[in-house]
């Protein structure tokens, strides 16, 4: 069995994930991936692709068969022909976003930072900008928890903390290459986009940390940049619309269990929306406008 660490957790598994963190020590939640039987219900299932419940939740594909149970087990079964990075991916995303909805945890589709202060969260929709400014803030001496998905979780306290995932980020074809490394190097995980995996050389935080703000970015029809705080239901709303499964969750994503653990941390954490015009380059703004939220939560407001 390998082991390693992520989100705040020691995984146990029967295949190796090269973009994982090893770790010997032991922390206080486990979860073990590992190759198993489907049952025959599922295996029978011809219209479904996935299904959630709390104690069990599963999903098939053209590369595998993922069935999570209470919250820290996934046993997969991959198909004939299936490619290992695919099946690597469907188990660090869908399988622990799963997972983590058993453990009454959010997975937000975001990239996370951190400083001393505490970890921001930025979301957004593919070409909102959400790497540049992930980048400007690692720019100005934040640390990298996350690149694609972080786990959140509410805690008894009010606080809602942000746990890292793994010391990756996810860059276009065109910009890898910009980048000098070799395509055949790197792990490709989407082949409709060209995107890859490329290790990150900077300082990446292990531990998890309070959330202290979250930027969400958006592309518009206007002509101008837009910039507004959130209060109220357009938190929650927030929270539900960047969640990692939104698209396989639908109208379940305001579920009781779901929907009661977003207004938790709508309620804890202040919020930015940032609309920059789709048609111009507006980038040195939007970096602008996040870094002075940025100092703004940081004294305090909220």
């Amino acid at each position: 069995m390998y082991q390693y660490i992520l989100y705040g957790m020691t995984i146990y598994t029967d295949i190796d994930f090269p973009q994982l963190l090893p770790g010997n020590t032991v922390m206080e939640k486990t979860v073990t991936v590992s190759e198993g039987v489907i049952p025959d219900y599922i295996l029978q299932e011809t219209e479904k692709k996935y299904e959630f419940g709390e104690k069990v939740s599963w999903l098939r594909n053209t590369t595998c068969y993922l069935y999570m149970e209470s919250g820290n087990h996934i046993i997969y079964k991959a198909l004939k022909g299936a490619d290992l990075m695919k099946l690597r991916s469907y188990i660090l995303g869908w399988g622990m976003s799963m997972l983590a909805l058993q453990r009454r945890e959010l997975a937000m589709h975001c990239s996370a930072v951190a400083d001393d202060r505490g970890a921001i969260l930025i979301c957004g929709e593919s070409g909102c900008g959400k790497s540049t400014v992930t980048t400007a803030f690692l720019e100005r001496g934040y640390r990298l928890m996350a690149d694609d998905m972080a786990l959140v979780e509410n805690m008894t306290d009010g606080k809602t903390i942000a746990k890292p995932a793994f010391p990756y980020q996810k860059l276009c074809e065109d910009v890898a290459i910009s980048r000098g490394y070799d395509l055949k190097q790197l792990i490709h995980i989407n082949e409709i986009k060209g995107k890859y995996l490329v290790p990150y050389q900077g300082d990446f935080l292990i531990n998890s940390e309070v959330i202290r703000g979250m930027i969400i970015l958006r592309k518009s029809c206007d002509d101008d940049l837009k910039v507004r705080e959130l209060l109220g239901l357009d938190r929650f709303y927030a929270c539900v619309n960047n969640l990692f499964l939104r698209h396989l969750l639908c109208e379940k994503k305001y579920d009781p269990i779901i929907g009661s653990q977003c207004l938790k941390m709508a309620s804890a954490v202040p919020m930015e929306l940032i609309e920059r015009p789709a048609e111009k380059d507006t980038l040195n703004q939007v970096i602008e406008a996040a870094m002075e939220f940025s100092s703004w939560i940081s004294e305090g407001v909220s």
